[in-house]
């Protein structure tokens, strides 16, 4: 090969992109059987509920810090918010909620995502619109409660470092709780 050649391979190549912890597709539990498209947009789902899990633990520092103790291990996720930002970042043309729906029963089933009891999701839920209602500027006393507010779940660590051995690296809590 040419030093040309070379020197034009060098130049035009493309950069490989570097794996970050939201990078979908790197479970350890055998994904569903899903066709090519069917299978992007559940790793476009998977994407985004990841980085919600990477921020589980402080979310819930956040939530306990309210002052109620809820009966929770402090690990908490809210799909439907996940699902609205992805709403809002395809413009409306991201996947539909069944899509969401189906990565999280896919947790579940593994063990990774448990569901809270009825009253804890509403006590959270009247908690969140307090909340916002108190700390954010826009809320007016009138302002009820989101599609989401009630779509709560609690993520088990362990479980969750089993099918996502790489989230130890994600942050502070993560890496406390893989050492656990």
């Amino acid at each position: 090969m040419s030093r040309i050649s070379e020197w034009w391979r060098r130049l035009n190549e493309q950069p490989r992109p570097t794996p970050t912890i939201w990078d979908s597709g790197q479970a350890t539990i055998p994904y569903p059987e899903l066709n090519r498209r069917d299978l992007a947009e559940f790793h476009l789902c998977e994407e985004y509920l990841l980085r919600e899990i990477v921020d589980a633990r402080s979310w819930g520092r956040q939530v306990d810090a309210r002052g109620v103790p809820f009966p929770t291990n402090g690990w908490l996720i809210m799909p439907g918010r996940v699902y609205s930002a992805l709403m809002d970042d395809t413009k409306g043309s991201g996947p539909m909620p069944a899509v969401m729906d189906s990565v999280v029963r896919w947790l579940a089933d593994a063990g990774a995502l448990t569901p809270l009891s009825e009253r804890t999701r509403d006590d959270i839920a009247a908690s969140n619109v307090a909340d916002r209602r108190d700390t954010y500027a826009g809320y007016t006393r009138d302002d009820g409660t989101r599609d989401w507010d009630h779509d709560m779940w609690q993520v088990d660590p362990e479980r969750m470092l089993v099918v996502y051995p790489h989230l130890a690296d994600a942050n502070i809590d993560w890496k406390r709780a893989a050492s656990d």
